[in-house]
């Protein structure tokens, strides 16, 4: 057997070698990526059920800044209101903001939209594995109702679209009443999900605490 037949049959067992030892570290490695961005998602979602047993209280007393006569905003993480669609089972605090740290603990408004009631586009953003997870489940001209400490606000849906990530229009002013809600899809999708679930709505009935006012 010559040198080289030697050298060549040694390098083909190291190869072998390689690919044996290889493959169950890349699964290995796999595995554990798998298990740690399931374990994310799963301690996100344990925190907010957890949010929904322990309150905090100082979210539950008025904490506005008085703007005018008949017109109070809430701060920056402040719970003004709650959403609930029955259609899909949602139901869920409102906040003003959509930091991360908010959308732990429920539905957070972008800042920078209009509150409900104040003429214009409300957005609302919700994790596609917690408060948002039936989103999927709604239907055209069902009703999504919110609750908040200045009045109650129905809306009707009347569109539903699947968006890219990036598409800024989610956010854009509207010279209506209306509320758009939007969570990451797909809702299976283990990572950073690409696209958008986009659900838009117009007000249909209003009725506001201590103004006296009723109506569309």
């Amino acid at each position: 057997m010559t040198n080289n037949h030697r050298s060549s049959k040694k390098h083909h067992k190291k190869s072998r070698l390689g690919i044996l030892i290889g493959i169950p570290l890349f699964l290995f490695v796999t595995g554990i990526m798998l298990i740690t961005i399931a374990g994310f998602n799963y301690f996100k979602y344990a925190f907010y059920l957890s949010s929904l047993f322990i309150h905090d209280e100082s979210s539950l007393i008025a904490q506005s800044e008085d703007v005018g006569a008949d017109v109070i905003y809430p701060r920056f993480g402040q719970k003004y209101g709650e959403i609930i669609i029955e259609s899909a089972e949602i139901k869920a605090p409102v906040y003003c903001g959509d930091s991360d740290e908010i959308l732990l603990k429920g539905v957070g408004q972008f800042y920078g939209s209009k509150f409900p009631g104040e003429g214009g586009n409300t957005v609302l953003a919700g994790h596609r594995n917690s408060v948002f997870k039936k989103l999927g489940k709604v239907k055209l001209g069902d009703k999504v109702v919110i609750n908040t400490n200045y009045g109650l606000f129905t809306y009707e849906i009347t569109d539903i679209r699947i968006t890219d990530g990036n598409d800024q229009s989610i956010i854009q002013p509207l010279d209506r009443d209306a509320l758009t809600m939007y969570t990451c899809y797909p809702f299976e999708f283990i990572g950073n999900a690409p696209n958008r679930y986009v659900v838009t709505c117009d007000l249909v009935e209003r009725t506001s605490l201590g103004l006296g006012e009723e109506g569309e």
